[in-house]
């Protein structure tokens, strides 16, 4: 009988191996990721929508608003997800409670919390009142069951924002403030009003203003309003807040923190309250329109089905054989995040009016352009067309592209104008709906003239770029002083070659040669005499800063980690962007001294242990790409070898189970991307082949082709290729370009236990072959 049981466990393991399922909400863990500086949205949400209601927890910090730790203080409207830095959002929040209203003291305990796509529930303790969420487009629901017996009050606090209560030591506070408020009681049923704010982390200086209306099932019996630090007003009809200061006199944080807003209190009873907040940046007319017209009557139950039905079709364009159930769980919680952002505004822009499609919370597209917009061209290239003409109509009334956008507002640039990365990635996979020409002509901008402000979008400090080639100490800040010359430098130079690889494909060539000189920029921050003295060996030759003058930044240090505004490198060392060199992986390899060196560099970066973090951190993107660079140099069993050992070990499930911020899906795209085997060079045409976790996945194309890949005996052993094939044929190229990719078919890898010389073929390209 044993025999035959384990016979029986094996044959079902091997069948459904065999069969592939679409990705479903089912498989989806929103509160993956949640906790361990994740941070990602718990609540629920559509597709790239724009509400996303969800609990605020403790002390108001949590940068999506959940928190492992403190008391639910209620509902805001709208979140972000992922993200680090000071808060954005948490914006009108409705709390119940029972009794009589009393602002200060509504906060609770929470109880038996849940979270599935669509959905999200707790009870509050000490009342019993349960609480459940779900949401259209922008217009969230809630059905809050109180205790049959007593007052049953509901809050509506409009002064309510995520805030910072400690500030970074960075030039600018990150800290929101609440700028204006007003709120009106309409009816027993209807709250309406406004806030406004300003600032958040990405230093926003004009006021965002978020409208909204509330309307119930139950009307109330009773009603009124508060205003900040003043006692709540029964019978009132209206409130508001005006800050009391300008914008040149802000505080440093902590902000003030404004409690003004409105309450329903209704009749005991035991039927549950029924709630809809519709919300918008144009007015409380489209915010009442939003209400009435997404959502019939308040049907709870028919919009969370509408929810699931709007992920299962979004989700469904990949489909996966095998893995475990942790795996698979990873996997289609990694593509949901990677839907979260950037946020579907179309119709809720309050700055000018179009017909093009309108996003915003770009959040960042340093952290985004490498997976996440690669793998929605995939999978979505419809999507992708919407995002890049909404950047494009945004360059127009901003004077230049973006790398940050919240609340309307650009800001803020963490590197280069990695735009053009995103952009140029559209183009050379020839993703249709743009003027290309009109298109090259705001990139040429960006390129060569500086931005009015660089904080927020463009370049800036391009005298330094054009004159040395380099961005200096002394002048990488407009403002005077250092800010970030190493990374940043490096940045450029990568985006200079998307420049010149969409110059080239339109015909300008003398453009295309100008942009590929530029691209070349990186080696002359290279300090050839540098070393790092490692546990095996030295390691000679890094990417370094220099004064304006030709001089080295004194003191070459290996483990150093910048941030804003100090003459170093943006979150990484040395160590990750002297491999960032996408351009010229092979230009690379040859100036630090050959394939032997390089991959003695390359198996120290991956070495592990604390002691070495100061190398390779997979919770920031700049190393996205190292760990295929093996490629380059005939050694791909060491790029599957490493991949496979990143993901088990700093990928899980639960809340705890990213590795850093998720970064508006960053790190989700990252992990579907490696999970499948395989990984793009952002704004090329190629993909590199890794170590599949999965048996078989497969992706269902714009084009209607499907193209798989199957990795036969894959296992947590069976981590390396013996031998490939392409639609039956022998491959034996670690790379493929996404015409090959776009003709459909299946990759075929039949996975070892041992490492193999398997990748025979001709490297991946580089700009030194060109």
């Amino acid at each position: 009988m044993r025999t035959f049981l384990i016979r029986s466990l094996s044959l079902v393991l091997f069948t459904t191996a065999g069969f592939v399922y679409a990705q479903s909400a089912s498989e989806v863990d929103p509160m993956l990721g949640a906790d361990n500086g994740g941070n990602v949205f718990v609540g629920p949400t559509l597709p790239y929508g724009m509400a996303k209601p969800g609990p605020d927890y403790g002390d108001n910090q949590a940068n999506s608003g959940w928190d492992a730790k403190g008391n639910l203080n209620g509902f805001s409207q709208l979140h972000v997800s992922g993200t680090g830095g000071g808060a954005k959002y948490g914006n009108i929040l409705v709390q119940p409670m029972m009794g009589a209203a009393d602002p200060a003291h509504s906060s609770a305990p929470r109880v038996d919390e849940h979270a599935e796509v669509g959905y999200y529930s707790v009870k509050l303790g000490g009342s019993g009142i349960h609480a459940e969420v779900t949401t259209a487009r922008r217009t969230p629901v809630y059905r809050f069951t109180y205790p049959a017996n007593g007052q049953r009050t509901l809050l509506v606090d409009v002064g309510h924002l995520l805030m910072k209560l400690h500030d970074t030591p960075h030039r600018y506070p990150e800290g929101q403030v609440v700028y204006s408020t007003d709120v009106e009681v309409l009816s027993p049923t209807e709250i309406a009003g406004m806030q406004a704010s300003v600032m958040g982390w990405n230093i926003q200086t004009t006021p965002m203003r978020v409208y909204f209306y509330l309307r119930t099932d139950t009307p109330a019996v009773t009603s009124g309003t508060w205003e900040d630090g003043k006692p709540v007003k029964a019978g009132a009809r209206a409130a508001s807040y005006k800050m009391p200061f300008t914008m040149s006199t802000l505080p440093e944080p902590p902000a003030p923190i404004v409690s003004t807003g409105a309450y329903l209190t209704f009749a005991p009873g035991a039927k549950p309250v029924m709630v809809k907040v519709g919300v918008s940046f144009v007015s409380i007319e489209q915010a009442k329109r939003n209400a009435m017209t997404e959502v019939a009557g308040f049907d709870f139950d028919g919009t969370r089905k509408a929810v699931v039905a709007a992920w299962n079709k979004e989700l469904s364009t990949v489909k996966i054989g095998g893995g475990t159930p942790d795996e698979r769980q990873q996997f289609a919680t990694g593509l949901y995040h990677s839907m979260l952002m950037p946020v579907d505004r179309t119709g809720e822009n309050p700055l000018w009016k179009s017909a093009t499609p309108y996003y915003d919370d770009f959040y960042c597209i340093w952290d985004t352009f490498r997976s996440s917009t690669p793998l929605l061209t995939l999978l979505h290239q419809d999507r992708v067309t919407a995002i890049l003409q909404s950047l494009l109509e945004i360059q127009d009334h901003d004077g230049f592209f973006l790398d940050g956008r919240s609340g309307n507002f650009a800001g803020r640039t963490q590197g280069g104008s990695n735009a053009e990365m995103m952009f140029t990635d559209a183009f050379v996979k020839r993703v249709p709906g743009l003027d290309w020409e009109r298109v090259y002509r705001a990139m040429v901008h960006d390129a060569d003239v500086e931005s009015t402000a660089s904080i927020r979008f463009g370049r800036g400090d391009l005298d330094d770029w054009k004159k040395l080639g380099y961005l200096s100490i002394e002048h990488s800040d407009p403002a005077g002083g250092p800010d970030r010359p190493g990374s940043r430098s490096m940045e450029y130079a990568a985006n200079d070659y998307a420049v010149a690889l969409m110059a080239k494909g339109l015909h300008h060539e003398a453009d295309a040669k100008k942009y590929m000189a530029r691209a070349e920029n990186w080696k002359k921050l290279w300090y050839a005499d540098a070393v790092d003295h490692t546990e095996g060996g030295d390691v000679k030759g890094f990417i370094w800063m220099r004064h304006a003058d030709g001089r080295w930044k004194e003191d070459f240090d290996p483990h150093l980690v910048g941030t804003w505004y100090q003459d170093n490198f943006y979150e990484a060392s040395t160590w990750t962007y002297s491999l960032y060199v996408p351009q010229d992986v092979r230009g690379l390899i040859k100036i630090a001294g050959g394939e032997a060196d390089f991959k003695k560099r390359l198996d120290l970066f991956f070495a592990g242990g604390e002691a070495n973090r100061y190398r390779y951190d997979v919770g920031n993107e700049p190393g996205f790409l190292s760990p295929y660079l093996y490629n380059w140099i005939g050694a791909q069993s060491s790029s599957a070898k490493t991949i496979r050992a990143i993901l088990p070990a700093d990928y899980h499930t639960g809340p705890a189970g990213l590795p850093g911020n998720d970064d508006s899906g960053a790190m989700g795209s990252f992990l579907v991307f490696n999970q499948m085997g395989f990984f793009p060079v952002a704004a090329q045409d190629v993909y590199l082949i890794g170590s599949p976790t999965f048996p078989r996945s497969s992706i269902t194309l714009a084009n209607g082709k499907t193209f798989s890949i199957v990795a036969e005996n894959t296992s947590p052993e069976n981590v390396y290729i013996a031998r490939a094939t392409w639609n039956g044929k022998p491959y034996t190229r670690s790379w493929f370009t996404h015409d090959q990719l776009m003709a459909g078919g299946v990759l075929k890898l039949t996975m070892t236990g041992k490492p193999t010389r398997w990748d025979t073929g001709a490297p991946p390209p580089s700009m030194s072959d060109r």
